[in-house]
């Protein structure tokens, strides 16, 4: 027997007819201007491409059946037995022997999306089990007597030693529940492996119908979770050759599960499909998943009339979950040109996402399921294609296989969605054909501008714009058809999404639709305006609005000086001032709004514009015309700002409001906070706040003023005693005096035109000079004995001052004074003069006592003699020879005595000679 390569090779003898969907473009039809260009080999790989297997069979026998999932294959075959092969691993290859009859064949074979369970039903209605662990296969006892025609796998909860609860329909109309197991211990203490078989379903209600209902098509699956809630309900659809029933409902909590969903059909029959047919005796029905959302999407179902297929709706509460069904007859197929030619059924049907694989005997043609075009044949040749049996598809791999009694053909699917868009565009569905063609710019330029096409045609003018500015369509035609119909509101949406697709180095580009957006916004404002439409006007000033503030326009508005004056002036062109404050401001052009607000006496509004923004400069240019008509609001945004404002470069704004207020109280209070709170040194600023003291006469402010600088002054005062002196606020000269060192200035001009008392406090003030301080106070004294004859009062300078003497005043007073006036004072100098003379006289009697204390303890020393170190401690000679001889050695001791010795002798002579000295000072 040939090799599958070499039947392969002999097969591919003859050309593969392709009938792809045409992608050149029309005749009506442009490259877009975006520069994308389609490009297309001119032998394109087609989506389907059949590759060998190498599958050999053994001799003298033929393929019954096979099925594959998950790259498992499992092949029976005429020699009942079981090849099991894993296709990424040849090695793990092996044959596994259904027992029973050799005539007996393999009439179905079954095996489950994981690969791990396999059921096989027999032409003499035995059925087996095979799990991947188990290298025999287990009668299913309780199914003898029944043909197996259909199984529901369970592919979301099956794991490897169980296939948890799946159904299985057979020839006579029945519904079976099951659950199979692998399990060493199930195995070996029970018949079969199944845990629990409980007819759950029949077709077959009437027992006196002669027609028996073959369950052909099988399968269940659970409602994908929406988008609010998740749903706990299960679909089941049964198929026979010409009805198609469908059951929907929750499962029990208890086996068999779908009892309780099939309960509620006890009563009412299921809802079903049928279709005419009585000489087709087989049928099949399959349904395909979505690769990325692992749902179902699409199903087939092999019918008599032709192939019923259709897709799923799982919203809301209907009693069916089929939709989009279209009935795909076989005349269809037909590609010779016979007149009341007739295609004979496929013998085969399988499904993918886009696709209906249809096997007939001489060929296999695939159709689009779309738009129902054959766009795949493959006409077989040779003997490898005798007796082609069925094409299936793996569900996990999504490889399509095929299969004769002889060969095996495996079908690789390449980019099967490659032309899905065309086919979707065709029907209008223009969101599912973007999905699939994200990848190609050339043919989702091709969507949107037909999508944009439509809408137009509908009149859904500004949907239709919001798609022509994301195709490529020229700009110059898309902005043309909506001027010729006059929709500016579709314009101004196109002109909107083509400027917010546009990047920030196409300056010219943004720039000039800026400008055309802003002409026709301002355009229909003015309009609205004109035609006193106010519910209008607002939502278009909004949308105006609105549109200025995104951040793309901002942006491109702040890198592009030019253009942000360009729409200024064209705002303001168009007499619009309400929008020119708002654009103003929303560029930050403060100085333009402050400069409309003040132009139009509208001050409150302009404080408020500068107290907005933290430009100091713009604060120092209008604040002298602001402060002139509300100096109070002004002075208060000055506070506010604490130390960010410089209080020099106001003084011209104070100078500017003292000539319309003449007395700048709020002036004053402006300098005040400067000086006290922000502790201000600045020259200027305390000068001006003097000068506004002095020409306003708030001499108490003033004087606390000077008295709190004291002598470490921030004031010129030259300056400052020259203002006073000016306005005649001497007190206020005097402290200024004061603070110059100036004293006697300051005393004579407080005697002169203040008072006494002020001229004794700064009498008082020079401590470290007591000769100035008593000069000062003789002034004052003399003044007030010269000028006010006030004996008494100055008297009582006596006490004041400690410097002064009753005999410094004394020649101050005039002769005709009598001592009754200073009578007391001089008595009290008297005895001053007495208690002194004693303090004098006990110091020397103390001072005597002393020297003879200390002649004595001279005399003492002298008769004991002792040791002074250098570090100042004093020992007696005799006490520290005692200390010392106890620890001293024989040599030591002798060393001590010639020291002691030498050291005598030299003590007597030096005493000598004091002595000596001593009597010849006396003499």
């Amino acid at each position: 027997m040939a090799s599958i390569l070499e039947q392969y090779q002999q097969s591919n003898l003859r050309s593969n007819k392709t009938n792809y969907p045409n992608t050149r473009l029309k005749d009506d039809e442009t490259v877009p201007s975006s520069g994308f260009v389609n490009v297309m080999a001119e032998e394109e790989r087609p989506i389907f491409n059949k590759v060998s297997t190498g599958f050999r069979t053994p001799v003298s026998t033929s393929i019954q059946r096979v099925a594959i999932c998950s790259n498992i294959m499992l092949v029976a075959l005429s020699s009942n037995s079981l090849r099991r092969i894993c296709l990424f691993n040849k090695d793990l290859t092996d044959d596994v022997q259904i027992p029973g009859r050799l005539s007996d064949k393999v009439y179905r074979l079954f095996l489950d999306p994981t690969g791990k369970h396999a059921i096989i039903s027999m032409d003499s209605m035995e059925n087996y089990y095979l799990a991947a662990s188990m290298k025999k296969v287990k009668p299913i006892s309780k199914l003898k007597g029944h043909l197996v025609e259909s199984v529901a796998w369970n592919g979301n909860s099956a794991t490897d030693l169980t296939t948890k609860d799946i159904l299985i329909g057979t020839s006579k109309g029945l519904i079976f529940e099951t659950e199979l197991e692998a399990s060493a211990e199930k195995l070996r203490f029970q018949s079969g492996p199944e845990r629990y078989i409980k007819q759950v379903y029949k077709l077959n209600k009437s027992e006196a119908s002669e027609t028996l209902e073959r369950i052909t098509g099988l399968f269940f699956d659970r409602f994908p979770p929406s988008s609010y809630r998740l749903d706990t309900r299960y679909f089941v659809i049964a198929t026979t050759p010409n009805h198609m029933y469908q059951f929907v409902g929750e499962l029990g909590q208890d086996q068999p599960l779908f009892a309780k969903l099939f309960s509620g059909y006890e009563g009412c029959p299921a809802q079903f499909l049928e279709l005419p047919g009585e000489t087709l005796n087989y049928s099949e029905f399959h349904v395909s998943y979505s690769r990325k959302e692992k749902i179902p999407v699409s199903f087939v179902w092999l019918t008599e009339p032709g192939i019923y297929h259709g897709t799923f709706d799982f919203e809301g509460a209907k009693p069916s979950v089929t939709a989009g069904t279209r009935l795909m007859r076989y005349d269809i197929l037909d590609n010779s040109n016979t007149e009341n030619a007739t295609v004979s059924p496929p013998v085969s049907v399988t499904v993918t996402e886009f696709h209906a694989l249809l096997l007939f005997r001489d060929r296999l043609n695939a159709v689009a399921l779309l738009n129902e075009e054959v766009v795949f044949e493959d006409y077989f040749q040779g003997n490898a294609f005798n007796d082609v049996i069925s094409v299936l598809v793996d569900p996990i791999t999504k490889i399509v296989w095929m299969y004769s009694q002889v060969s095996i053909f495996q079908f690789e699917v390449i980019r099967e969605d490659r032309y899905v868009w065309r086919m979707l565009l065709e029907k209008n569905k223009f969101e599912k054909a973007k999905q699939y063609c994200m990848d190609n710019p050339v043919h989702l330029d091709k969507v949107l501008t037909a999508q944009a096409d439509h809408f137009f045609e509908g009149k859904d003018y500004e949907k239709a714009a919001s798609y022509y500015a994301q195709s490529q369509k020229s700009f110059e035609q898309v902005a043309l058809k909506f001027l010729d119909i006059n929709k500016r509101d579709a314009l101004k949406v196109f002109l909107i999404q083509k400027f917010s697709g546009l990047k920030s180095q196409d300056k010219t580009q943004m720039s000039m639709l800026l400008t055309w957006l802003t002409e026709l916004y301002l355009n229909d404002i003015g309009k609205l305006k004109d035609d006193d439409k106010t519910e209008s006007l607002e939502k278009m000033l909004t949308q105006f609005r609105d549109f200025l503030q995104k951040q793309q326009v901002t942006s491109c508005l702040n890198d592009n000086p030019t253009l942000c004056a360009t729409l200024s002036d064209l705002i303001a062109s168009h007499g619009d001032a309400d929008n020119m404050i708002f654009f103003a401001k929303l560029m930050n052009d403060h100085e333009k709004v402050i400069t409309y607000y003040t132009q139009r006496d509208r001050f409150k509004e302009a404080l408020a514009a500068l107290s907005n923004q933290r430009n100091p400069d713009l604060y120092y240019k209008f604040s002298p015309e602001l402060i002139a008509h509300i100096p109070k609001d002004v002075i208060s945004s000055w506070i506010m700002l604490k130390s960010n404002l410089d209080p020099k470069k106001l003084i011209p704004s104070l100078i500017h409001y003292g000539q319309h207020s003449p007395q700048s109280s709020e002036a004053i209070r402006y300098l005040e906070f400067c000086i006290r709170d922000l502790h201000n040194n600045d020259q200027a600023i305390h000068d001006y706040l003097i000068s506004l003291y002095a020409k306003n006469k708030h001499e108490m402010k003033l004087e606390a003023y000077l008295q709190a600088q004291g002598r470490n002054v921030n004031y010129d005062p030259k300056y400052a005693l020259r203002l006073c002196a000016e306005y005649r606020c001497h007190r206020s000269c005097v402290y200024i005096y004061a603070a110059m060192g100036l004293f006697d200035e300051a005393v004579e001009l407080a005697l002169k035109e203040v008072s006494v008392s002020l001229a004794k406090e700064n009498a008082q003030i020079p401590d470290d000079d007591e000769e100035l301080k008593r000069r000062l106070w003789l002034l004052v004294a003399r003044h007030v004995i010269e000028e006010k004859n006030d004996i008494k009062q100055a008297m009582d300078f006596l006490k004041d001052c400690d410097l002064l003497k009753i005999e410094d005043i004394l020649p101050f007073f005039p002769d005709f004074v009598t001592i009754d006036h200073f009578k007391d004072a001089i008595c009290s100098s008297l005895q001053e003069y007495n208690k002194h003379i004693e303090s004098l006289r006990n110091e020397m009697q103390e001072a005597t006592e002393s020297a003879k204390s200390l002649r004595e303890d001279i005399q003492t020393m002298k008769n004991r003699a002792f040791y002074l170190f250098p570090c100042g401690h004093m020992f007696h000679i005799d006490c520290l020879m005692a200390e010392i001889e106890p620890h001293l050695n024989e040599r030591q001791k002798s060393r001590l005595k010639e020291l002691q010795k030498m050291l005598g002798t030299s003590y007597m002579n030096e005493l000598q000679a004091a002595e000596s000295a001593s009597r010849d000072s006396c003499k």
